[in-house]
């Protein structure tokens, strides 16, 4: 079975475009693909020409710090669309999990036990997700807008609609505390890149997904049992989406109902500009993190400049049509490169 794998992950390499690119799992490099980092780095420098604060210790550290509740939620959802699937319920997820683990926290006094459980529901939603889809054969998109919405409403439900306060005062000094001058936070999102960096790129799993995402009907005739590594991929979504919700609560020191509103468009938007396709088989981790870094100096750059923030909001809507725009040119590119 490993060489029928083997042999199904290097029909999905060679796949795409072959002139002047290299593929491999580690995501794709050509011309188009040039596009995020060559824009971050031309932010970057008129930023720092354009005021004064942008490249300090200071904000570059905020950058971070804003980067790490969307960076590990896009993490998950790379995972899923590598797989040629969809998560729309991860920015609910945050609020579900998060809302939990502070439920949890708040009445027990232990913060490993609302961790614990903040997981667990992660875990649980992702699962549901993913039986849904494979089970019911339902188009994931509708599944987890139908989950998106669920969610919204049982956050609501467990908290009363309000903030959950009174938690312990560790993971209020995770959320605001540091290690080396870094914000743990910054920490955490990186012990997740590494984490999600292994799974997808170093793991026999990774190798699945992209079989997977590449196509079904290749993967599952190569032995791959294609709707157990789909549910595992919604779960690890779920997981890392847990994991941003309880991040999110330590920074805030609370949990909060109402987190993580339009964060799934965010994320998909991130991990479309980091070169992930939208049907599935090509896409990286450290891509993603390029997409988050990306979002996320534009946004600093624009409060730095002091626009208003309905600007702000058309602005960063321009972001999401550029991303779907990227995904259309990289398929006009691999359809004129075989």
């Amino acid at each position: 079975m490993t060489d029928q794998l083997r042999a199904g992950g290097a029909a999905v390499e060679d796949s795409g475009p072959r002139p002047g690119r290299r593929r491999g799992r580690l995501g794709a490099v050509g011309a188009q693909d040039l596009f995020v980092p060559v824009t971050v780095l031309v932010l970057v420098a008129a930023l720092s020409l354009l005021t004064d604060v942008f490249f300090t210790s200071n904000n570059l550290l905020n950058v971070m710090t804003q980067m790490a509740t969307l960076a590990i939620v896009s993490f998950g959802v790379t995972v899923v669309m590598i797989g040629g699937a969809f998560d729309l319920s991860v920015g609910a997820q945050v609020a579900v999990h998060g809302s939990i683990s502070a439920l949890v926290m708040a009445a027990t006094g232990s913060v490993w036990a609302g961790v614990a459980a903040g997981l667990a529901s992660g875990a649980v939603f992702g699962a549901v997700n993913g039986l849904l889809v494979t089970g019911l054969s339902i188009n994931p998109f509708i599944v987890t807008l139908g989950t998106l919405v669920i969610g919204r409403g049982f956050a609501l439900a467990i908290t009363g609609a309000r903030p959950v306060a009174g938690l312990p005062e560790g993971i209020r000094d995770f959320g605001l505390g540091s290690a080396l001058g870094v914000p743990w936070l910054v920490w955490l999102m990186l012990a997740c890149f590494a984490v999600a960096t292994f799974v997808l790129h170093v793991s026999p799993f990774g190798l699945r997904i992209f079989a997977i995402g590449g196509s079904r009907e290749a993967a599952r005739l190569s032995g791959i049992r294609v709707n157990r590594d789909t549910v595992l991929a919604f779960v690890i979504s779920g997981m890392f989406a847990a994991i941003a919700g309880m991040a999110l609560t330590a920074r805030l020191r609370s949990g909060q109902p109402n987190a993580g509103q339009l964060l799934e468009l965010f994320a998909v938007a991130a991990v479309v500009l980091g070169g992930s396709s939208l049907y599935g088989g090509r896409g990286a981790v450290w891509r993603t993190m390029l997409g988050v870094a990306l979002i996320a100096i534009i946004g600093n750059g624009l409060n730095l400049l002091n626009v208003s923030t309905p600007f702000q909001e058309m602005i960063i809507g321009a972001v999401f049509i550029v991303a779907a725009s990227s995904e259309v040119l990289r398929s006009r590119s691999a359809r004129g490169g075989r």
